[in-house]
This record gives C-alpha cells, sequence and structure tokens, in this order.
C-alpha cells in the first residue's frame, strides 16, 4: 500500500459507524471483507452501497472516487418479502 492511506466510513443499518484506512488502489472486495471480519459477519449477506447504487468489488476506493471521510452503506440482504395464500 501507498503512503497516502486516509479513512472511509461504513454505516450499519442499526446506524453504528465502523472506521477503516484505505488506499486508492485498494479493491472493494478488501474493505467488505475487512468490515464483515470485524463484525462477525459473513460479507456474502451484505450489500455495501454508495449513493443508493450497490458497489461492485472488483472497483477500487479511486475507481469510485471516495475520498477521506466518505461514508458507504451496509445493508444486509433480505429475502422475500411476498405475501402467501
Amino acid at each position: 500500500m501507498s503512503g497516502n492511506n486516509f479513512d472511509i466510513q461504513v454505516q450499519s443499518q442499526d446506524g453504528s459507524i465502523t472506521i477503516l484506512s484505505v488506499s486508492p488502489d485498494m479493491v472493494m472486495k478488501r474493505v467488505f471483507l475487512t468490515y464483515c471480519r470485524e463484525k462477525l459477519i459473513d460479507w456474502k449477506t451484505v450489500r455495501f452501497v454508495l449513493d443508493g447504487k450497490r458497489i461492485s468489488p472488483a472497483k477500487t476506493i479511486d475507481e469510485l472516487g471516495l475520498k477521506d471521510g466518505d461514508k458507504i452503506d451496509a445493508m444486509f440482504s433480505q429475502n422475500g418479502g411476498g405475501f402467501t395464500n
């Protein structure tokens, strides 16, 4: 990693915020895995969102235009929601 690391915030649905140190060339999958390891959850059960759009795990911090102090959201996946007869 380069010397120009900075912090981003990951906000969970419950409102809690986790601060992670990242570098511009870091891929988001690494961010996802780090966050989920700290929260003791499976990364495949969480959707990470920036400005209402799901974040691709293959994108880098720089490709997303994230800067120091920016926030992304962590949303838990939900299945179903419809009524059964």
